[in-house]
């Protein structure tokens, strides 16, 4: 399970893939990013009842979830049309930021069995996951909500949180470096 910095930064790169060039939009920002971390909201009902991880890679992790958050997006883009994007363009881009979070569950390392997670639920209950494992996975305690809260601070999940902190940062300096290279190679037209 990647925790909620390299999410951020796959809706991130959703968010620079769409916006134009020049000043940044922070609520489409903030829109992307929110997307990208809001499959895992399913650990807040667990958390209400104890039981942290009983929802967790459940129906939010699914294809289906990320078709209706496009309805809902389409829907909302369609009712404030007027001066700004169509509803298609706000179904693509809220589809692509949570997408984004089944993608890098997708490759992420998964310890513990089942691996990966039902993304086609509910036409088929089974587990996808690619096998590599390109970002780190903190093993919950799924018991308590004192044992999650716990092995989000063990010595090993504290190297996860430096290491998504640098994957984060990496991901932002880079997007930069290459939004600054491409300005610098535009033609200047003399007046």
């Amino acid at each position: 399970m990647a925790l909620c910095l390299t999410h951020a930064a796959a809706g991130y790169l959703v968010y620079e893939a769409v916006r134009p060039a020049g000043r940044h939009s922070a609520g489409l920002l903030a829109g992307a990013v929110l997307l990208a971390n809001a499959p895992d909201l399913d650990f807040v009902p667990g958390i209400l009842m104890g039981a942290p991880a009983i929802f967790h890679r459940g129906p939010t992790h699914t294809v289906l979830a990320a078709v209706l958050v496009a309805l809902v997006a389409a829907a909302l883009g369609w009712w404030r049309r007027p001066g700004g994007r169509g509803a298609t363009w706000w179904a693509c881009f809220a589809a692509a930021a949570y997408a984004s979070h089944l993608l890098v569950d997708f490759v992420a390392e998964d310890a513990i069995p089942p691996y990966g997670a039902r993304f086609l639920w509910p036409f088929s209950d089974r587990f996808f996951h690619a096998g590599v494992q390109w970002f780190n996975e903190i093993v919950i305690d799924p018991h308590s909500r004192a044992g999650f809260v716990a092995s989000l601070l063990t010595p090993a999940a504290l190297v996860t949180w430096v290491l998504e902190v640098a994957r984060l940062l990496i991901v932002v300096g880079a997007v930069a470096v290459v939004r600054l290279l491409a300005r610098s190679r535009q033609p200047q037209f003399a007046e």
